[in-house]
């Protein structure tokens, strides 16, 4: 039977003890539909990339599970109903994407470098295309996330 994962995110619209129960629900559809071996695990409320419908932040859950394939499209249908809750959600058959990452890692083994191995004794990145060198920038996290939520929030409309 194939191994699968449901990663959904909830809105903020949902208050956080509600997050248990809504959980519970999905995992009763996953049971409902034929799901074997079911774990979850919730990873918290984390604030979003982008926004999503006036939303900032959203609850992560992800529950793993084996199912017959015949019975996910089913339990896809299901989960797209619950568009009250669910504001996103991506369901992967983990067989066929360890397949596909075994793929692209010996396709990228194959490609060219364009940035320099870490430890190297020159920190810079020759441009195939300018021929020129560039120095390579580290970025502190706290400054790069002030400067994506001062993009974010930005006008663009100017």
């Amino acid at each position: 039977m194939p191994q699968y994962e449901l990663m959904y995110l909830l809105g903020a619209n949902v208050a956080d003890d509600q997050v248990p129960a809504i959980s519970e629900q999905i995992k009763s559809f996953v049971v409902d539909f034929g799901g074997t071996n079911v774990v979850e695990a919730q990873l918290g409320k984390k604030k979003l990339a982008y926004t999503i419908g006036k939303t900032r932040n959203g609850h992560y859950v992800t529950v793993n599970f084996a199912m017959d394939g015949k019975k996910i499209n089913d339990l896809d249908a299901k989960v797209r109903n619950m568009n009250q809750t669910v504001i996103r959600y991506i369901l992967l058959n983990l067989d066929e994407h360890n397949k596909r990452m075994e793929k692209d890692k010996v396709a990228q083994s194959k490609m060219t470098r364009r940035q320099p191995v870490e430890g190297a004794e020159d920190a810079t990145e020759k441009s195939e295309d300018s021929k020129t060198k560039a120095p390579l920038v580290e970025i502190d996290e706290t400054v790069l996330n002030e400067k994506i939520e001062a993009a974010l929030t930005e006008d663009v409309t100017k």
